[in-house]
């Protein structure tokens, strides 16, 4: 009886170390099917990014692509097309926004040095100029020039107040993407995710900056 009892659970046991094995080999497979999968994707015109260890594959067009992107769409040539006004009007009221903030933010650094975190903003403020600059390029509109003129902008006289200054222009810079500039642009798909992009960064980033130092 007691020999039989031994066998019995041997058995079980051995049944289990199958079972597991087949799961690892299982998770093996896995793992090596999205390995392929990525080394595919970065050798054509597909974005791999990464949501939760979840693989989300962007197919990159000539309706969605910006800068350097559109190096990936075959037979794709500058201009792809002549912008709607309304959609010109837009882009120009986000860079004229983009250029006074960079202003404001360079001259308060003129005037208390590189201080935190106008010194970090101000870089992000030059990225955002050069994304709109991209679409200007991608359908071959003319560069509004910067009108703004450091040295004859008003500083607050604290660094406080200043900071309480870029509170509101972000303030004010993500509710003019929101409210106005994004519903100029819902047939572009390039041009709202620069749009929502440059929102998210003052709503997300920018703004709690400032709120820190205020």
């Amino acid at each position: 009886m007691k020999h039989l009892k031994l066998f019995a659970l041997v058995g079980v046991l051995a049944i289990g170390a199958i079972f597991l094995s087949g799961c690892t080999i299982t998770d093996d497979s896995t793992t090596t099917e999205t390995a392929v999968i990525n080394t595919v994707a970065s050798d054509t015109n597909i974005n791999t990014t990464y949501n939760n260890d979840i693989v989300v594959d962007e197919i990159v067009t000539k309706s969605n692509c910006v800068a350097d992107d559109c190096l990936k769409v075959d037979n794709l040539d500058y201009p792809v097309s002549e912008l709607e006004s309304e959609v010109l009007t837009a882009l120009d009221k986000a860079i004229d926004d983009e250029y006074k903030a960079r202003a404001t933010y360079e001259a308060v650094i003129a005037e208390y040095g590189s201080v935190r975190p106008f010194s970090m903003i101000i870089r992000a403020e030059e990225q955002h100029i050069s994304s709109l600059k991209a679409i200007y390029d991608k359908y071959g509109a003319t560069i509004p020039a910067d009108p703004y003129d450091v040295s004859a902008l008003t500083v607050p006289v604290t660094i406080t107040d200043s900071c309480q200054l870029g509170v509101e222009a972000e303030i004010a810079n993500a509710a003019l993407y929101s409210d106005e500039l994004l519903p100029a642009v819902t047939d572009y798909e390039d041009i709202t995710t620069i749009f929502t992009s440059l929102m998210n960064a003052s709503d997300d980033k920018h703004l709690p900056a400032f709120d820190k130092c205020n």
